[in-house]
């Protein structure tokens, strides 16, 4: 199975992923790198470079994001949760109902979009969470 197929499997499943990305690092000590994500970019237009921010600040437990928050893909969202591998964002201003999920697993982090508002956090929550406790049963 590849990556793409991941990806595939969090736009289609439960949490209805509008975007899904998938980074991983080869080891602790290695950067982490983008190994797939959404083929439909207008749904969110994150970088790369956003994604590894994101998914530094999830590994280190940057607590900094809380009061500030973050931008990615041109939308600011605010930091309402960060516990041990996971990151829960909302959007702010007309993205309110935007939602963002970032979970780190082992060797992944995966990222998790969905701006609809029948969407809930929850949903796109529970998506990317089993994913990454898949993968991380899996050694990533």
């Amino acid at each position: 199975m590849s990556w793409s197929t991941y990806v595939d499997n969090l736009e289609k499943g439960k949490g209805q992923c509008k975007f899904a990305a998938i980074l991983g690092k080869n080891d602790e000590s290695s950067p982490w790198a983008l190994w797939a994500e959404s083929t439909n970019k207008g749904a969110f237009a994150a970088t790369a470079d956003e994604m590894v921010k994101v998914a530094t600040v999830v590994a280190n437990s940057d607590q900094s994001v809380m009061g500030t928050g973050l931008k990615m893909g041109g939308i600011p969202f605010t930091c309402l949760r960060l516990e041990p591998e996971l990151l829960i964002c909302q959007g702010k201003q007309d993205y309110k109902d935007y939602s963002l999920v970032i979970a780190n697993g082992a060797k992944t982090c995966l990222v998790g979009f969905n701006p609809q508002p029948e969407v809930k956090t929850a949903a796109v929550r529970e998506a990317v969470e089993l994913m990454k406790d898949y993968l991380k049963s899996a050694g990533y």
